[in-house]
């Protein structure tokens, strides 16, 4: 499916690449977002850069490219600081892949977007042909490099950009939560690139597996400051940092919860408690009625074919499929805002293409990038402005703010500015502005992206209390697990399956269809649980040896006890209270000791 590009040859001399000393940084409305960084890269370093959601990681990255300057302190690049020629040679070995893809593609076509590096680089066109075919074909966009980048999926572009640094060939390659909306296929592209990739690595992300098969080194940002600087092992196995942090998962394991299906059922109260015969029933009753619906893309491209769907009141379904199936499209249609042919009604009232209006007061959707719809100067307004739009009283209208922050437990935030919130903060608050709306049908593309494990838990608390219809959009199938009873699953514009979230998890042949391995996560999620209860511990304990003994012409042979300290390594279990507790241990320690016979022995006898 894809080819690694051949690595660019670094020197690993361990020697030092960036230093920062004493860092500081204020966001212009004066806010501290960096303070009192102090940090050595070297040559050959793979970390990765941790914290909660707000905690300063892309801030950080952003200085350490260039991009930002500090305002106290310095970050030195080779021995020089960012300033003039320095600033301007450095940016060209720098590359910095931004969360959002849209952030950094902007020619006409991907060749021209991959070919923007090594031209500043003064390359010949020659080896910037070259540099451009090598780098697309690395992340599998080859057949597609001369197609426009908006034309493209989320998952696309976010490998397009990619392919736009590597083709500079990078001595430092920084990323910015590289995986985030990505299906597993792509995150597998994502992860063999950067295995093979030969320079110094620094990742953001809440994925730990990710980081975990990336990175040794761990640096864990705390409200702007460096909180741990130490083996990555160390930080992923140690649970209780990770709770400090925003980072432990553990809520997604069915064991850390008392009683995992009657949780499952109390987080889908408002949801159907039957099976669903999803192929039967009369349609009249739908609130969502689609029927033979397709759309195509401005250049000529088909992206839905005749889809066929019917949504029931209280309805919560999730749309799944691999990155570039057509979900979001779909989504578009519902909403009116895309001009789809086929025949569309919404609680019975039939909605013309492009003609979206009698939707949008019923619908309230959460992008994949919240801040796509985040407009106003202050958290009040952002959730007002919708209720606002469409006529309700201004009392009213202070009601549902109130109810609406209140329900996404930002409640005080009223004149915070949004855009100033943290990722999960924004996240809640994009919610809140959909809520505001009272409406019958809440539509959530990717609503984990991005967030902290931490920011994931709340949402998935707030989402289970919401009485709404729903469709889930995610690559995240524990939250399909836990928020919905019906699954459908997108292939190539179609919907290719429709049937219960309980038959979706036990079709074993789902890989067949697109190649995507739904279970990924889970899998990965018990890799995690799996390191932390396994510990080594160093203690003295004794063994039993038996080796020979010459005592003139007379050899013998019997057992000596000795006592020895070294490392050993239990897996343990854990108690109710979250304690754990080592297997018992027998009164001598039995494993190999490598040389033990040839060590002087002075034993009474």
């Amino acid at each position: 499916m894809h080819q690694h590009m051949k690595a660019a040859e670094f020197e690993h001399d361990n020697r030092l690449l960036m230093q920062v000393e004493s860092l500081a940084y204020r966001y212009p409305d004066g806010t501290q977002a960096l303070a009192g960084i102090n940090l050595q890269v070297r040559a050959g370093d793979r970390i990765a850069l941790v914290g909660h959601n707000g905690s300063g990681k892309t801030t950080l990255v952003k200085q350490l490219c260039g991009l930002l300057l500090p305002d106290a302190g310095s970050v030195t690049y080779k021995g020089a600081q960012f300033v003039g020629a320095h600033l301007a040679s450095a940016r060209l070995e720098i590359g910095l892949l931004f969360q959002d893809p849209d952030d950094q593609l902007f020619g006409n076509s991907l060749y021209e977007d991959v070919a923007f590096g090594p031209r500043n680089q003064g390359q010949s066109e020659v080896d910037v042909d070259l540099a451009v075919r090598q780098a697309l074909k690395a992340v599998g966009l080859e057949a597609l490099m001369f197609k426009p980048p908006h034309a493209l999926s989320y998952g696309q572009k976010k490998r397009a950009a990619l392919a736009g640094l590597l083709a500079m060939r990078p001595s430092l390659l920084i990323l910015d939560e590289p995986t985030a909306n990505l299906d597993s296929v792509q995150e597998q592209i994502f992860l063999d690139l950067l295995k093979n990739y030969a320079g110094t690595l620094i990742l953001i992300s809440h994925d730990l597996i990710f980081l975990y098969e990336l990175c040794e080194r761990a640096l864990v940002l705390d409200s702007g400051r460096v909180h741990h600087d130490y083996p990555l092992k160390e930080l992923v196995a140690h649970r209780p940092s990770l709770r400090e942090h925003g980072l432990d998962f553990s809520f997604r394991f069915a064991e850390s919860r008392q009683k995992a299906e009657t949780v499952a059922v109390e987080r889908r109260k408002f949801a159907h408690k039957i099976e669903l015969d999803v192929s039967a029933g009369s349609r009249s009753s739908a609130l969502v009625d689609v029927r033979s619906l397709s759309y195509r893309y401005p250049d000529g491209t088909q992206a839905l074919k005749e889809i066929d769907l019917a949504i029931k009141p209280s309805e919560r379904l999730a749309l799944v499929g691999a990155n570039g199936a057509g979900k979001s499209t779909l989504l578009m249609c519902l909403l009116g805002i895309f001009p789809f042919s086929g025949e569309y009604r919404f609680a019975g009232k039939k909605i013309l293409p492009g003609k979206g209006r009698a939707v949008w007061r019923q619908t309230g959707m959460v992008f994949q990038d919240c801040a796509d719809q985040l407009v106003c100067p202050s958290c009040y307004d952002e959730v007002a402005f919708a209720p606002r739009q469409f006529g309700v009283a201004e009392e009213q209208v202070r009601e549902r703010v109130e109810l609406a922050l209140k329900m996404v437990k930002l409640d005080g935030f009223e004149e915070r500015v949004p855009l100033h919130l943290s990722g999960g903060e924004r996240k809640r608050l994009a919610l809140a502005s959909v809520l505001s709306l009272q409406p019958q049908l809440l539509i959530l593309d990717e609503p984990t992206a991005g967030l902290d494990p931490q920011g994931e838990e709340l949402l998935l608390d707030i989402l289970s209390e919401i009485d709404a219809t729903l469709i889930l959009v995610s690559h995240d199938i524990f939250f399909v697990r836990e928020l919905t009873q019906r699954t459908l699953v997108m292939h190539a514009g179609e919907i290719a399956l429709d049937y219960s979230t309980k038959s979706f998890f036990a079709d074993k042949n789902l890989t067949s269809l697109n190649g995507l391995d739904y279970t990924y996560r889970d899998r990965c999620a018990l890799q995690i649980r799996e390191l932390q209860h396994r510990h080594e511990h160093a203690h003295p304990h004794r063994h039993l040896h038996e080796h020979s003994h010459r005592h003139g012409d007379l050899v013998h042979r019997h057992p000596h006890e000795h006592q020895h300290e070294h490392e050993h390594s239990y897996v343990h279990r854990h108690a109710d209270q979250g304690a754990h507790q080592h297997p018992i241990q027998n009164e001598y320690h039995e494993h190999d000791h490598p040389a033990h016979e040839e060590d002087d022995h002075d034993h009474a006898h």
